[in-house]
C-alpha cells in the first residue's frame, strides 16, 4: 500500500480542523443565546468572552510569541482600532443580534461580510474584482428579502437585523485589518493583543464591579433537552470551547488550506448553527427563510471567489 504523502495528508487534516472549529463556533451561538435569555446582557457576555479568552491566551502567547506582543507608539492606534472596531464590535453586535433574532438569521446576515469586503476592495482600493461580485450582491439582496420577509413589514426585529448587519461590517474590518496585521505579529500574538484591547474596552464601558453577580449562581433551563445547567458552566464553554479552541483550530487549519477555501467551507457555520438552535432552543426558520439563507450563502460563495 502506498504511503500518504505530506501534501495529501495536510489538506485533509486542515479541512478536519477547520470543520471542528466551525462546528464549535456554530454550537457556541446557541450556548451564548442561552446565557443571554433572562440572564446576561450582550455587553456583559462579550466582556466575559473576550476577557476570559485573553487570560487564557496571554500566558501561551508570552511563551511562544513574546517579542510580537510589544507595541510601539506608532503601532498602537491601528491595533486599538482593530481590537475595538474589528474583534470587540464583532462579538458585541453579534450577541446583541442574538438577543433579538434567531441564531440562523443573525449568522446569515453576518456572513454578508465577504460581499462588503469585495465592494471595499473594488471601490476603495481599486482592485480588480470579477463581475461575479455583482451577481453576489443581487443574490444576497434577494436572499435577504426572503430571510427578513420584507414584504410583510419586517416580521423579524428591525433592531436585531441592524445589529447583525453591524456585526457583518465589524467582521469585514476584522478580515481586512487582520490580513495586514497578521503578517506583522502572527496569528497568536495578534489575537491575544486584540483580545487584550477588547478586555480593556469593556473594563471601561461595562466594568465588572457594576454587574449583578448573583446572576452567576443561577441555573439555565434548556427546555428542549429538559435539563438545567449552572450559568457559570455555560460561560466557561463560551470562553474556552466557544473562543480559544475554535480560534486556534481555524488558524491552524489555515496552514494547510488556503484562506479562500477556508472561507467558503466556513459557510457551513450558519447551517450547523441553525440545526443546533433547533435542537437546543427550538428555533425554527420558515421554508422561505431557509431558501433565502441558502441564496445569501450562494451569493457569498461568488463574493469569496470574486478577487482575481
Amino acid at each position: 500500500m502506498a504511503q500518504k504523502t505530506e501534501s495529501s495528508v495536510h489538506p485533509l487534516w486542515g479541512y478536519f480542523l477547520l470543520l471542528v472549529g466551525i462546528s464549535l463556533f456554530a454550537f457556541n451561538a446557541s450556548v451564548a443565546k442561552l446565557t443571554l435569555k433572562d440572564h446576561l446582557a450582550a455587553p456583559e457576555l462579550s466582556a466575559i468572552r473576550i476577557t476570559g479568552a485573553f487570560l487564557v491566551l496571554l500566558p501561551i502567547a508570552y511563551l511562544k510569541a513574546k517579542p510580537y506582543l510589544r507595541l510601539t507608539k506608532k503601532e498602537l492606534p491601528k491595533y486599538i482600532g482593530f481590537g475595538i472596531l474589528g474583534l470587540t464590535m464583532t462579538q458585541f453586535l453579534y450577541f446583541a443580534a442574538l438577543e433579538r433574532i434567531e441564531v440562523g438569521v443573525a449568522l446569515v446576515i453576518e456572513y454578508l461580510s465577504p460581499i462588503i469586503v469585495a465592494l471595499y476592495l473594488k471601490f476603495w482600493r481599486k482592485q480588480v474584482i470579477s463581475p461575479r461580485v455583482w451577481l453576489s450582491i443581487i443574490l444576497a439582496l434577494f436572499g435577504l428579502s426572503l430571510v427578513t420577509r420584507i414584504w410583510s413589514g419586517f416580521e423579524i426585529d428591525v433592531l436585531g437585523f441592524a445589529f447583525a448587519f453591524g456585526a457583518a461590517i465589524a467582521v469585514s474590518i476584522y478580515f481586512l485589518g487582520g490580513e495586514v496585521l497578521v503578517k506583522q505579529k502572527g496569528s497568536l500574538a495578534l489575537t491575544t493583543l486584540a483580545m487584550g484591547i477588547g478586555a480593556g474596552f469593556w473594563l471601561i464601558f461595562s466594568p465588572f464591579w457594576l454587574w449583578s453577580w448573583e446572576l452567576f449562581t443561577e441555573n439555565v433551563q434548556i427546555t428542549e433537552l429538559e435539563i438545567q445547567l449552572p450559568l457559570f458552566s455555560l460561560l466557561l464553554w463560551v470562553i474556552v470551547m466557544g473562543a480559544v479552541v475554535p480560534f486556534w483550530l481555524v488558524f491552524t487549519a489555515l496552514k494547510y488550506i488556503g484562506a479562500k477555501k477556508a472561507a467558503i467551507l466556513g459557510l457551513l457555520e450558519p447551517v450547523i448553527a441553525s440545526i443546533t438552535a433547533f435542537l437546543l432552543l427550538g428555533e425554527i426558520l420558515t421554508t422561505t427563510q431557509l431558501i433565502g439563507g441558502i441564496i445569501v450563502l450562494v451569493g457569498v460563495v461568488f463574493a469569496e471567489t470574486a478577487r482575481q
